[in-house]
């Protein structure tokens, strides 16, 4: 045993690239193990910080759903102040529900953060339960008449039993004054004042009521103004009963009243006094701030707590804010840190880099490359160089391993190439080779007489197949398509997928136009038959535009461009069906861009006005309003109407940028035509899908209404059939708040559409108007008379009034009027006229 020596083998440790290997992995532990720490506690302590950041955000989340469901309930109760009735009591009792939970979500959510904050949220939810009983008791106010108005309350406690007990003497005295005993002539005389007593009497309690009336906004938007008229003929009436009472006092002190004395005037001038002692009152408290019992409880009870909620919600948010940022400031202060490691470990990384060259340059890259330098040498016949003594076996590994990785970087380099110009789903060749193609197929064509047809094929409805059956599906339907596409072309034609249900077929070689017409019709044929994909039975269709160079084009881009215009002028024809590319279809587009650029330039220079046209009551001809119609005032081609730019407008949304200025026209036009014929005169502006969808003009619409820039009934909005087909999102809710800001809603052009009687219930109208050709013939045509009367006797059954469009002449407006319609427009009684017209009156 002694002498004998303990040496270490472990495998590949003779090799230098062993040993480096053992060298890195030992350095890559200890970097590992010092990156690891450094991780763990980096990530510990950022799970901390965003879990803070993530529970702060989902209150932040359920404080602005206790926001909402506050400014919901908030509007409730305006609401109910406004105009209330006995469906409220369930939405308000919901209300006041729903704030609740989220008051105690919020709370619930607070305590799990943690916190100070806890205390302002049970603060909150007490306010919360505060808010709910002055909620409920202000419906309490505003379904019972005498807690809403107490005026009512002293009217029929006090001022009705003293008015009853004073008109109950008076028929008493007269009773009394009936006696035979009495002289005629002092007879007679109590009669009169006791009737002219009772007159003055009774008109005086008419005005008290009027006052009251007036006090209340039944009878007059200048309810000030009445009140004062009123009141001050109250007291006129007052100061005229002494006139009445002191002769008949006088009679009754000297006895000629039978067996009325001074004891029963004295009760007259009592019930008299009492009763204009409580008008008094009754002015005072109808005077007062305290008049409506509603308002007072909204001013002195609710508005009080809902600020006080909002300032608390603010409070909260700041705070939720506040700690958000200190945790991100944290959280960023670990990203430091984590940088910092890093850092240092990229420092670690590179000296070991650095040594690992010096190693392996004075180890083996300077051995390989001398045994290199020999290699070539002994290449060039120079034997006599022998290579230096080294192992050979890692430049054997490694001139092995850059051949494998050669090898696998064109493999690669194939996919990548494959996948660059092909399409994932389909395989096909995608937009960019096929681009390419139809580029090279161009050059080809151009230097010989054959030519080239393009083939742009879009898929009909394939969007109803995705949204009802499913991606998964659509794209199994693709993939049938593409094979079905593959099929039918010769393998020097070329298929390609260019976009979502968009295909293309690029076909060399043609002699003439008609060479398409068979791949196109076998094309069409093909995708009609049906197709079974998840045990589903599918047919689908197509619209083929077509478009060849040289005839049509001979550039790659307007190729494309106007096959795509041939496709969708299949589209617009029926579908299911292909069109080549015609001058018409080319002169059309030209003339689309044309008039698009135009229309922009119009916009900008603000040629768009409206023209109105009377609309008067067909009994007596009076002017009940004017419908706004657009126009343009074209500086070269004069006034042009809307079917030659309406679509334009639309399309491109050009249609909200001109409405403010109309709408300040339809204005002051309204504003003019009432103050002339002395009564609310209405102005009829048409919307269309587009601006019913623009949150921006709703808002701006609904601005001006409250503004009271139209009367009340002095803006008519005017929509047709056809826009009730559309999705209108939130519509329905503008349309009526509209009507509660005092407008009134039109549905025009009705019968021409697709509306349904649903439609007439569903949406608030005032108006329905009868198209014009419906009137054309009404009293030369039954069938269009008896649908007239129809849809007269269908709209009055909804409560909506009628207006006749586009009645031209005497016997279709006797005619009209015979079927009880309500107005008429047309030629008949004015042409559209623009703003300040004589013509419109």
């Amino acid at each position: 045993m002694v002498g004998k020596s303990f040496n270490l083998s472990l495998p590949g440790i003779g090799s230098y690239s062993g040993r480096y290997a053992y060298f890195a992995a030992v350095c890559g532990l200890v970097l590992m193990g010092a990156a690891y720490l450094g991780w763990n506690h980096v990530t510990r302590t950022g799970r901390q910080q965003i879990s803070q950041i993530e529970k702060r955000a989902m209150t932040a989340r359920v404080l602005d759903d206790v926001q909402n469901q506050l400014n919901l309930l908030e509007n409730r109760l305006q609401k109910i102040v406004i105009q209330s009735d006995k469906g409220d009591r369930e939405a308000l009792a919901l209300r006041v529900r729903r704030l609740g939970y989220a008051l105690r979500h919020l709370r619930t959510a607070l305590r799990q953060q943690g916190g100070s904050d806890l205390v302002l949220a049970e603060a909150l939810q007490e306010d919360g339960e505060s808010l709910g009983q002055a909620a409920q008791e202000l419906f309490r106010i505003r379904t019972n008449d005498e807690s809403w108005f107490p005026a009512l309350r002293l009217m029929r406690e006090e001022m009705l039993p003293h008015d009853q007990q004073l008109l109950g003497l008076l028929d008493q005295l007269l009773q009394e004054s009936e006696d035979e005993e009495i002289p005629l002539a002092t007879r007679l005389r109590v009669l009169q004042l006791v009737t002219s007593l009772r007159k003055d009497w009774l008109n005086m309690i008419a005005e008290m009521r009027l006052f009251v009336a007036n006090r209340f906004g039944i009878f007059s938007n200048e309810s000030s103004q009445g009140m004062h008229s009123r009141l001050l003929n109250v007291r006129i009436y007052a100061d005229e009963l002494p006139k009445y009472l002191t002769p008949l006092r006088r009679l009754a002190r000297k006895q000629e009243l039978g067996f009325i004395g001074e004891e029963f005037m004295d009760a007259i001038d009592s019930h008299q006094r009492a009763w204009l002692e409580a008008f008094t009152r009754l002015e005072k408290l109808l005077e007062s701030p305290d008049w409506r019992r509603d308002l007072v409880l909204m001013r002195e009870s609710i508005a009080p707590v809902v600020k006080r909620m909002r300032e608390r919600i603010s409070t909260l948010d700041t705070d939720l804010g506040t700690q958000s940022a200190r945790d991100i400031t944290h959280l960023a202060e670990i990203t430091r840190q984590l940088s910092k490691s890093i850092l240092s470990l990229a420092v670690a990384g590179i000296l070991l880099i650095l040594f690992a060259y010096l190693f392996l340059r004075r180890n083996l890259l300077r051995p390989i490359a001398e045994t290199a330098l020999a290699l070539k040498q002994e290449a060039q016949g120079m034997v006599d160089i022998a290579p230096p003594p080294a192992s050979l076996r890692e430049t054997r590994d490694l001139v092995e391993a850059f051949t494998e990785m050669r090898k696998q970087v064109h493999t690669r380099q194939r996919s990548l190439d494959h996948m660059a110009h092909h399409d994932a789903l389909t395989q096909l060749p995608n937009r960019l080779l096929f681009r390419d193609r139809l580029q090279h197929a161009l050059e080809l064509a151009s230097r010989g007489d054959h030519l080239v047809g393009l083939m742009f094929l879009d898929l009909d409805r394939f969007k109803q197949i995705n949204d009802s059956l499913g991606h998964l599906v659509g794209d199994e339907l693709l993939k049938l398509v593409a094979e079905r596409l593959q099929g039918l072309v010769r393998s020097s034609d070329t298929v390609a997928r260019l976009s979502g249900d968009e295909f293309a077929i690029l076909v060399e070689g043609l002699e003439e136009q008609e060479d398409m017409v068979p791949l196109a019709e076998k094309a069409l044929s093909m995708l009609e038959r049906p197709m079974w994909i998840a045990g589903q039975e599918l047919r689908i269709s197509a619209s083929i535009g077509i478009a060849l160079a040289p005839f049509d084009d001979i550039t790659t881009e307007h190729l494309i461009r106007d096959a795509d215009a041939a496709m969708y002028q299949a589209k617009r024809e029926g579908r299911a069906d292909y069109r080549f590319l015609s001058n018409e279809m080319t002169h059309r587009a030209s003339e689309s861009l044309h008039l698009e650029n135009e229309i922009y330039r119009a916009v900008e220079a603000g040629e768009f006005l409206f023209h109105f046209q009377p609309v008067v009551r067909i009994g007596d001809g009076r002017l009940d309003g004017c419908e706004a119609l657009l126009r343009w005032n074209h500086p070269r081609k004069g006034l042009l109407s809307p079917e030659v730019f309406l679509d334009t407008l639309n399309s491109t949304g050009l249609i909200s940028a001109i409405m403010e200025n109309l709408l300040d026209q339809a204005e002051a036009q309204q504003r003019a035509l009432s103050i002339k014929q002395g009564y609310t005169v209405g102005v009829s502006v048409n919307l269309s899908v587009r601006l019913l969808n623009d949150p921006t003009f709703c808002r701006a619409l609904l601005e001006r209404l409250v503004a009271g820039q139209f009367a009340d009934g002095g803006l008519v909005l005017e929509i047709t059939e056809d826009i009730l087909t559309q999705e209108l999102a939130e519509a329905e809710v503008f349309l009526q708040q509209v009507k509660t800001l005092g407008g009134r809603i039109a549905l025009d052009d009705f019968g021409t559409g697709q509306a349904s009687l649903s439609h007439l219930r569903q949406f608030p109208f005032d108006l329905l108007k009868i198209d014009r050709a419906f009137i054309r013939d009404v009293n030369t045509d039954p069938n269009n008379a008896s649908l007239v009367q129809a849809i007269i006797q269908l709209a009055h059954a909804f409560g909506m009034r009628v207006v006749a469009e586009g009645v031209e002449t005497q016997a279709q407006r006797d005619y009209i009027q015979g079927l009880e319609c309500d107005y008429i427009q047309g030629y008949l009684v004015g042409a559209p006229q623009p703003s300040g017209s004589a013509g419109l009156c």
